[in-house]
């Protein structure tokens, strides 16, 4: 079923639980018919619930390390901030590194895979910076010794990203 159809039927049991006439009913059968109701209404949808953006992001614990940073470089555009990411950058890749340190060092987590592990793990907050540092617009972390990445496909959760907003946005502290 597509997408359309299943927002439509979302929709349509949506309505169906604003108008159903609960006075006519006992109420073990109108708790049922509205716990059923809801159910059918959160499944139609959970296209649009899946993909509701909460300042922008989407409905997922980890969210890309280099798109967020992206993020934030356009939504800092023609500010100060963004003024000295990009003279202290030649690059875009190094305006997105920039903006890894900055987010790193206004309390947002970093996390990523030691490779070849397939598992996420946080990054030592401690480290970045000093032992390891971004490449690759803000898709890695490596060692300067290394002829590797340390953590590679870093990412964020959104959580750090909300609660640090102001920080982030350079409006403050948080």
């Amino acid at each position: 079923m597509d997408s359309q159809t299943q927002i439509g039927i979302g929709a349509a049991a949506g309505i169906a639980i604003i108008t159903i006439l609960e006075p006519h009913m006992k109420t073990y059968l109108a708790v049922l018919a509205y716990l059923t109701l809801g159910v059918i209404m959160i499944w139609g949808f959970w296209p649009i619930i899946r993909s509701i953006a909460i300042i922008g992001l989407p409905f997922v614990p980890y969210l890309p390390l280099h798109k967020v940073a992206a993020n934030y470089y356009g939504k800092t555009r023609n500010t100060a901030m963004a003024e000295f990411a990009e003279r202290s950058s030649d690059s875009p890749d190094k305006i997105l590194n920039w903006y890894g340190y900055w987010m790193a060092n206004h309390g947002v987590r970093i996390f990523g895979k030691r490779p070849p592990s397939p598992n996420i793990e946080q990054v030592p907050q401690d480290d970045i910076g000093r032992s390891l540092h971004f490449k690759n617009g803000a898709s890695e972390l490596w060692e300067h010794y290394k002829t590797h990445p340390t953590f590679s496909d870093l990412s964020v959760k959104w959580g750090d990203l909300i609660k640090h907003r102001k920080a982030l946005l350079g409006r403050g502290s948080n």
